[in-house]
Order: C-alpha cells, then structure tokens, then sequence
C-alpha cells in the first residue's frame, strides 16, 4: 500500500476512537499501545501518549511505509533530512502524516495540549516482494 492509503487507514480508525478507547486505559501508571487490526498488507496500533517516555528517539523507517494520526492532544514532529536542519512541526487532533520507506523522523506528545492519543498504520514496502506476511516490526516496543 501506498503512504497516502495507510493515511487513509489511520483517519478512518482515529476518527473511531469512542468504540477502542476503553481498551486504551492506562495500566500500572505506564504508557499503553494496543493493536487495533493486522492484516497481510499492514498493521494499525494505538498509542497513549500520557506517560510513556519522553519521546521516541529517531525512526528509521527503511523498509516500512506509513501513517500517523492524532485522534487526541498533540504530537511534536521533527523530520531529519541529510544535509538539513531538522523540520519540526505540532500536529493537533485530527490531523495527520504520513511516511514512505525513506522517511527519518521522531515524535513526542505536547504535554501543554493534555492526553495524547495517536493511531500507527504501518505496511511493508517489500511485501509482495517475498516479504512475510502481516505488518512489519519497528523498534517502538510494537509486535
């Protein structure tokens, strides 16, 4: 799948959160993720943003196309590109990116906008390709 469909898979279970919300509470005072949908061609998580660490360190994503939505509080986004100065930019509830195998980025909730709640959508670039099937693996502590 192309970035702007997983887009599209992410608008579509964010704009949801009322019916997976419950399944979001908090345990144990930590920050929670829960997968939502997999499928051979992607997967889609949750992420409550409220007490996890600080932020995610950069991602590289070779190999992985994706999609983040923001269905509650705010995320800061900071893209790093070779040769730039990091980009960094808030995205509200509501809003959204997305990310193709190249894409090089970190994020963090806004802690001024209160709970951050965002849905991941992630799919490989090599499926199709002789590529296990489901969503790839990322080191966001995800399945």
């Amino acid at each position: 799948m192309q970035p702007e469909e997983l887009m599209d898979v992410a608008y579509d279970a964010g704009r949801d959160y009322p019916s997976w919300r419950v399944r979001l509470a908090k345990s144990g005072g930590e920050g929670i993720w829960i997968r939502l949908f997999r499928c051979r061609d992607f997967g889609v998580w949750a992420i409550n943003w409220d007490d996890m660490p600080p932020g995610t360190g950069y991602l590289d994503h070779e190999g992985v196309r994706g999609a983040v939505f923001v269905a509650r509080g705010a995320l800061t986004h900071e893209r790093a590109r070779l040769g730039c100065a990091p980009r960094a930019e808030e995205v509200g509830a509501g809003k959204g990116f997305h990310f193709d195998e190249t894409f090089y980025h970190r994020m963090h909730a806004v802690r001024d906008a209160g709970p951050t709640v965002t849905v991941h959508v992630f799919g490989s670039a090599d499926v199709g390709d002789g590529a296990a099937p489901g969503a790839p693996t990322i080191d966001l502590g995800l399945p």
